[in-house]
């Protein structure tokens, strides 16, 4: 008898010499194997035992072999099925593929195409098997590197990921706009024991300030006027799961109330209900401004502070792993032609030193934004005109004498520096276009004005941007 190395094999049909002979070729090439005389008998085979194939008779007493195979396919089984037909019959063959068989055999059949056909039909199965289980581990797990770089402060991101991911510590993370945190945060939620749950994404600035509570609480009939039926809020939409809250300091007071008590309690109260909710849902926010100076400026509770920070991950800007650059320029550019069924290859080395001489205010985002728009204009390789960045300056005519008093400064700092002053005189005219109307300002600088207010301190603009009625109490509320 063999040890059934090569795979173990049900065979179905309701005449004894024939499952004889496919006994034998089978038993022969190193197969096990189980037999059925009917469809019934081979339905309750494959239910409670585990085959590699499946050999099943079309033509037999009671249920015949279509029957039998669409009962395995309803009952989620994807054992390979081959058909066994003693009519060579290209229309019976064609219907058992349709229905989901993998082959099908004619009688007579040769003992080299049984054996051949049920190779075939084992290693097609378990190779299909090896890419389902590959790609459910790629869906559930967005690795760092991949979506951020290779580099080593990318790597060192990674193994945090890995750590915290394995944990149900709440997970704050510091970056700035567009550095990728929410691909950080889809990695920890798809690397930690929650990954079959939901992932809720929500961004807490993109909503007007009243309506915080409704979102992230959700509320019943009658809570306020044009409530007319019941509506979970996003924590309790992704109970099971992770809740990921971006530019989480841009909530008001008494939503970040309510987050406490969801933290402190685990359970959510809808508006204008009396019950409460347990919910388990983890949480992991985001922020591109320090939590602690909204702290500071009683803006943002401390004890809310103190428990979405069990465990901070900075993820840093694209300006201080530049040697990812490059690797990400691929990354970008092969996603967009695989989305845009396009083969534009990579840039020119002019347009090249174009994408490295940029200080990337936007981060990643802009980065994607940037070769998302090149490859639509591009028809064969990326040139500097289908990038919508503005060149570097220009170097000092040939003959300037240096300065002998200063230093040249590292390229990080230089960009940073650059950034700043950018950001500086967009702010300020911002203000000066709004007559120091700091809601405005934010606005029209696509910012909430939590950031905006910050900016101004940073950038010490207040006394000469704000006009002179402004309260020295702090900023209103809004």
């Amino acid at each position: 008898m063999t040890d059934g190395s090569a795979g173990r094999v049900l065979i179905v049909d309701d005449l004894k010499g024939v499952r004889q002979v496919l006994a034998s070729i089978l038993e022969k090439a190193g197969y096990a194997f189980a037999e059925a005389e009917d469809g019934q008998s081979a339905l309750d085979l494959a239910a409670t035992e585990a085959f590699d194939a499946i050999l099943l008779d079309i033509r037999m007493p009671g249920l015949s072999g279509f029957d039998v195979l669409t009962r395995l396919l309803t009952a989620g089984n994807d054992t390979p099925v081959i058909m066994v037909t003693a009519y060579d019959d290209v229309d019976t063959a064609v219907k058992a593929m349709h229905l989901g068989a993998y082959h099908y055999l004619s009688k007579p059949f040769r003992g080299d195409e049984v054996v051949a056909v049920v190779a075939r039909a084992i290693e097609h199965h378990r190779l299909s098997a090896q890419l389902r289980s590959l790609q459910e581990r790629l869906d559930r797990a967005a690795i760092v590197p991949a979506l951020l770089g290779t580099s080593l402060a990318i790597r060192r991101l990674a193994e945090q990921v890995d750590r915290v991911a394995a944990t149900d510590l709440a997970v704050l993370l510091i970056g700035e706009h567009g550095a990728g945190k929410e691909q950080v945060a889809r990695s920890i939620h798809a690397r930690s024991p929650r990954c079959h749950g939901p992932f809720v994404a929500v961004d807490c600035g993109a909503f007007p300030a009243e309506l915080a509570e409704r979102e992230l609480f959700g509320y019943e009939p009658g809570a306020f006027p044009g409530a007319d039926r019941a509506r979970p809020g996003h924590l309790e939409l992704a109970a099971g799961g992770t809740a990921y809250l971006a530019d989480v300091g841009a909530l008001p007071l008494t939503a970040q109330g309510r987050l406490v008590r969801f933290l402190q309690e685990g359970h959510v109260q809808r508006l204008g209900a009396t019950g409460r909710i347990p919910l388990e849902t983890r949480l992991i926010t985001a922020s591109a401004i320090d939590l602690r100076e909204l702290v500071a400026g009683h803006l943002f509770r401390h004890d809310l502070y103190i428990r979405l920070a069990e465990c901070t991950l900075a993820i840093p800007p694209l300006r201080e792993h530049t040697e990812d650059l490059i690797y990400l320029v691929k990354h970008f550019l092969d996603e967009t032609n695989h989305e845009l069924g396009k083969a534009v290859k990579g840039p020119t080395p002019e347009a090249l030193d174009l994408l490295m001489a940029h200080p990337w205010p936007g981060d990643l985002r802009e980065l994607r934004q940037v070769i998302q728009r090149a490859v639509l204009l591009a028809t064969d390789r990326v040139e500097p005109a289908h990038q919508a960045i503005a060149a570097p300056p220009a170097p000092p005519p040939p003959g300037t004498p240096p300065r002998h008093d200063e230093r040249p400064l590292p390229l990080p700092e230089l960009t940073r520096r650059a950034v700043e002053r950018l950001e500086r005189e967009t702010i300020r005219d911002a203000l000066r276009r709004t007559g120091g109307n700091k809601s405005a300002a934010a606005r029209i600088l696509g910012i909430d004005y939590k950031t905006l207010h910050l900016k101004v301190k940073k950038y010490r603009l207040r006394e000469t941007e704000e006009p002179m009625h402004v309260s020295r109490h702090g900023p209103r509320s809004h």
